[in-house]
């Protein structure tokens, strides 16, 4: 119970947007290298950021990510690929595990998909809105299928989180 506990708490990036079936099985896009390193909400003006909600973005691989959200003792870490669907560019996340290991095996296929930008404030996400790109489709093709449906709509993509940089500490 603890671990779907967790799960459905993952937090604020992928709140009700998880999919039982990737909406792509390729990633042979290259990441983005400038979305590396620690990230922290932005905070609104005149507060100090939470510090339990921090961000790291690792390079895996040449077309993969490994993201710790929240990154601390009880972060998830999520395997994160750029992919393409209509032209439309997203990053496919799929939950690796926890502190205490790979989720069941009911929680191991779950997907999540985002966008993002970075801009001058920092780097902003966005979820796949579930109420355009419904969360009850079971299949690739079908998921596929209404993202397309629906790649003009300018709600696609909703709740915005910002992230700005946290710098790190000098090294000795």
């Amino acid at each position: 119970m603890k671990s779907r506990m967790l799960f459905a708490i993952a937090g604020l990036l992928l709140v009700g947007c998880e999919y039982e079936s990737p909406f792509t099985t390729e990633h042979s896009i290259v990441i983005d290298s400038a979305v590396l390193g620690l990230w922290e909400p932005k905070p609104d003006e005149g507060k100090e950021p939470k510090e339990g909600e921090r961000m790291m973005i690792l390079k895996y691989s040449d077309t993969e990510y490994l993201i710790h959200y929240p990154a601390g003792e009880d972060g998830i870490y999520y395997r994160g690929y750029p992919i393409k669907i209509g032209g439309i560019s997203c990053v496919q996340l799929q939950i690796i595990g926890t502190k205490d290991g790979p989720p069941r095996k009911d929680e191991a296929d779950l997907f999540y998909v985002v966008s993002y930008q970075l801009t001058d404030s920092g780097l902003e996400i966005k979820t796949l809105n579930t109420n355009v790109v419904d969360d009850d489709l079971k299949s690739t093709e079908e998921l596929h299928a209404a993202f397309l449906k629906h790649k003009e709509n300018k709600d696609l993509f909703n709740d915005p989180e910002v992230f700005r940089r946290k710098e790190s500490a000098p090294r000795d």
